[in-house]
């Protein structure tokens, strides 16, 4: 069973990156509302410098407030083999976070604006592309244990698709993997993803499941809707087996 609503927000942004309130104004809102855990992530590339400044910056609040803090980079998938936009300097950094911000191609990252409009002239196969984001999650993960699967799926509808396009046996494959590679996967209220078969699927794996807003702003730190109906819907599926295929035809 998936247990009660955890009391956090394991993703949240600050202006280390693209966020809009400091990484101490984040931290003071998190506890205002009562949350337990707080991941402070920011987006990297391979050229970003200012990751030690960044750790430092979480170090100095770690333990001495009423709130369990965490450091995280955040970094796309660059092509089918799993390598990350990653700095060489990780030091301090308790988890990348793993994002399909673009399509992981064999030669690349695809713009989702291209991969749409080649699964729409039919240049792209669309089981093809499935099978690359797929590939690239798996290879990620094996290339970075520990690590956390940012929006998993939050790729699909940038390029036209949803998690129907994903078969079971990919979910258990990439369920499977997270759990052999001490993998976290997160449910983005952002986002809204991935949905509740996906969440199941890796509840059932033994995968280790938070919730994040993948805030950007103050105001959505800690808020929850979309997740906390998700997150019951996939306990029900996992008392209810019988009834995942119910859910997946509703979703076709």
């Amino acid at each position: 069973m998936m247990g009660p609503f955890p009391s956090q927000d394991m993703h949240v942004h600050s202006t280390f990156s693209d966020g809009r309130a400091t990484i101490g104004e984040n931290v003071v809102r998190a506890i205002a509302l009562g949350l337990d855990e707080l991941t402070l992530v920011d987006h990297v590339r391979v050229g970003t410098d200012w990751v030690p400044q960044f750790v430092a910056a979480v170090a100095e609040l770690r333990g001495r407030l009423p709130i369990r803090l965490h450091c995280g980079v955040e970094a796309k998938i660059l092509n089918i083999d799993g390598a990350l936009d990653l700095p060489d300097t990780l030091d301090g950094v308790d988890h990348v976070y793993i994002a399909d911000h673009q399509v992981p191609g064999p030669d690349g990252p695809l713009h989702p604006n291209d991969v749409r409009n080649g699964l729409d002239d039919g240049t792209l196969n669309r089981e093809q592309v499935v099978e690359w984001i797929v590939d690239g999650t798996i290879n990620a993960m094996l290339g970075r244990r520990g690590s956390v699967l940012a929006h998993l799926f939050s790729i699909l509808p940038k390029i036209g698709l949803d998690e129907c396009a994903v078969s079971d046996d990919q979910i258990r494959w990439l369920a499977s993997t997270a759990r052999h590679t001490d993998t976290t996967v997160e449910v983005s209220e952002r986002w809204r993803c991935p949905g509740p078969r996906t969440i199941a699927a890796f509840a059932e794996a033994g995968v280790n499941i938070v919730t994040s807003t993948d805030s950007h702003a103050l105001d959505t730190l800690g808020r929850y809707t979309w997740c906390r109906t998700t997150w019951e819907q996939a306990d029900s599926l996992l008392a209810h087996p019988n009834g995942r295929d119910v859910h997946r035809a509703a979703m076709i």
